[in-house]
């Protein structure tokens, strides 16, 4: 399953890295701190399965890029990874496959991503 994720932080890209290492079936193909490049690259690449992206970052935050790929007919599973519960109902509007919020648990990582893959194959 081949991961994207988007986050301004450079830590939770380090964080989320380790964590992701630890399952089998993942390849993390792209690493992103905003939006714009992040779209270029799904834009290029049409194999992705799946997108861990934070809500709140500089310029576009995840909520519009997220409706940017729904509104482009883009169906990859979105993960979104915040530090704010306020908003998972917005989240699910756009069709958020799953809402973790930070600090992000292994186990429940795991879950998430044993759920896609189990939904994948």
């Amino acid at each position: 399953m081949k991961v994207v994720i988007i986050d301004d932080e450079k830590a939770m890209h380090l964080i989320m890295r380790r964590m992701l290492a630890k399952v089998d079936q993942i390849e993390i193909v792209g690493s992103f701190q905003e939006t714009a490049s992040a779209f270029s690259y799904l834009t290029n690449h049409n194999d992705v399965d799946l997108i861990f992206l934070d809500i709140r970052m500089p310029g576009e935050n995840g909520l519009a890029f997220a409706s940017r790929l729904r509104g482009d007919g883009r169906r990859i599973k979105l993960v979104f990874v915040t530090s704010y519960k306020e908003y998972s109902s917005a989240a699910f509007e756009v069709y958020a496959y799953d809402y973790i919020v930070k600090p992000v648990q292994q186990d429940r990582l795991h879950k998430t991503v044993q759920r896609a893959l189990s939904e994948n194959g």
